[in-house]
């Protein structure tokens, strides 16, 4: 059984609007984003950076990609960053000369280190994910990235790809979500950027989900009784902002986890009600099957 108790059961930093409404409805849920709250930085700061610094030294081109033609929107992207940093974050960050000093740390990044693929930096200075994508025949087409906690993804295989392509593998991406997406990209304004709460269900809290091994018949362990405890929401805050000068568009990932069992009863019923209302072919991408009757039954308690 869980050990949390009604008292200290929480809703999550970022709630994805599917489950604050208790209804599947398939469609971007793009909102409008306050400047203030582009980057998010908590108590797991340094943690996630060394993290980041490891997986750039073990598994350098899973995690970057920098194609040719990208380096002026990743400058450009460096510079927004830093600027951004040094204005709504003064106790994390210092620069002198072309140095930047993560003053919680004591890590110091020379930025002129960085002039062939500035957004190796860009990725080491914040615990987000970042993608610049450029407009191209096939649509915005993903040219640079540090990606270092993808979901069920990896950056080789995305690299150099119109979104369509990123997102063939999603259920009815075609039908519903590809021109409001497309429509959405092109109109976007650098004054107005967007967010978005993206979220799936995960039988591991580590941020690096290839990282997870699981034993053989690990799903026939999982029982309405443990499931709370053996699953975990990840929820994603993403942003999208055009930059001003080279008008390409940074993504950014922030990836938060939960453990089911940690998530307040309303939320619990209201996740239950998604996940009926979404379609097998969901699911199935989503990868719940192993776990969707156990896990249903402990959110229907």
């Amino acid at each position: 059984m869980s050990a949390n108790t009604e008292t200290n059961l929480k809703i999550p930093k970022y709630l994805p609007l599917h489950i604050a409404r208790g209804r599947w409805v398939l469609r971007p849920a793009l909102e409008h984003m306050e400047m203030s709250k582009w980057i998010d930085i908590d108590e797991d700061l340094i943690p996630q950076l060394k993290l980041k610094e490891r997986l750039l030294k073990e598994s350098y081109s899973d995690v970057l990609a920098s194609l040719p033609g990208s380096e002026a929107g990743q400058q450009e992207l460096l510079e927004m960053l830093i600027e951004h940093l040094l204005k709504y974050f003064p106790e994390y960050y210092r620069v002198e000369g072309t140095k930047i000093e993560n003053l919680k740390w004591g890590k110091v990044w020379d930025i002129s280190d960085y002039k062939d693929a500035p957004i190796a930096l860009a990725g080491q200075l914040v615990q987000e994910d970042i993608c610049l994508l450029q407009p191209g025949e096939g649509g915005y087409t993903l040219k640079a990235a540090l990606m270092c906690f993808p979901l069920f993804w990896r950056l080789p295989e995305k690299i150099g790809r119109p979104l369509y392509q990123i997102h063939g593998p999603v259920p009815e991406y075609p039908e519903k979500l590809k021109h409001p997406l497309d429509l959405y990209f092109e109109n976007l304004k650098p004054d107005r950027p967007g967010t978005r709460i993206a979220w799936g269900i995960v039988p591991t809290p580590l941020l690096v989900v290839a990282w997870y091994e699981p034993k053989e018949g690990w799903e026939k362990e999982l029982t309405p009784e443990n499931v709370g405890d053996r699953l975990w929401l990840r929820s994603e805050y993403q942003t999208i902002r055009r930059l001003p000068k080279t008008g390409d568009i940074i993504f950014t990932v922030r990836s938060f986890m939960d453990s089911i069992s940690s998530l307040q009863p309303e939320i619990r019923k209201n996740l239950a009600e998604v996940i009926r209302q979404m379609s097998p072919e969901t699911r199935a991408y989503r990868v719940m099957g192993p776990f969707l009757e156990p896990l249903l039954t402990y959110l229907d308690r």
